[in-house]
């Protein structure tokens, strides 16, 4: 399988792609490289989360794997801790 990552690409395209996820309407869909740069992980971490049945819904129609803006902020609230101690629940 292989993955499109976006680092080869220049900084001012990823600023782009960051800009423009974060200023879409919450219900707009965005590829999987896009929501990888907004989570900071790599699209092959969110490949691993997709097998593991992970809190992040995604669609996939074909090939093509894309995520609504809403449930990527939903996820990122849900993993927000206050301190440490939550981590082990």
């Amino acid at each position: 399988m292989a993955l499109k990552n976006l680092s080869d690409s220049s900084e001012l395209k990823k600023q782009e792609l960051l800009k423009s996820f974060i200023e879409a309407p919450e219900g707009q869909s965005f590829p999987q490289e896009v929501v990888a740069l907004y989570l900071d992980c790599s699209p092959w971490t969110l490949a691993k989360m997709r097998c593991n049945a992970n809190e992040l819904p995604f669609r996939k129609i074909g090939r093509r794997v894309s995520y609504k803006k809403c449930d990527v902020l939903a996820y990122e609230a849900k993993k927000t801790v206050t301190c440490t101690a939550q981590l082990s629940i």
